[in-house]
């Protein structure tokens, strides 16, 4: 899945990634502050973010949630905050 973590003016953290099928259901994401991370939409829907930068993963171990924006190209089909969880290793939640 491609994506990009951005970061506005104020400071906000910003994940865009491709639409979704289904609206997310307490969305949470999910790092250690490695070169991987998991959004967690709800339990049929998790994506897991690879290659994360080195700037990326200390932003996001720094930050308390994410605005995420799902587009379908142009447009903006849906966004959302997620809060961020850090654990001690991401990898291991995933199947």
């Amino acid at each position: 899945m491609k994506y990009q973590i951005l970061q506005n003016k104020e400071n906000e953290l910003l994940l865009v990634i491709e639409v979704q099928d289904c609206d997310p259901d307490g969305p949470m994401l999910i790092c250690d502050g490695s070169d991987t991370a998991l959004l967690f939409r709800d339990w049929d829907s998790n994506i897991r973010l690879k290659d994360l930068s080195q700037e990326s993963a200390y932003k996001l171990m720094q930050a308390d949630a994410i605005l995420v924006i799902e587009s379908n190209g142009e447009d903006i089909a849906r966004e959302y905050y997620a809060r961020i969880r850090k654990v001690k290793d991401v990898k291991s939640l995933m199947l």
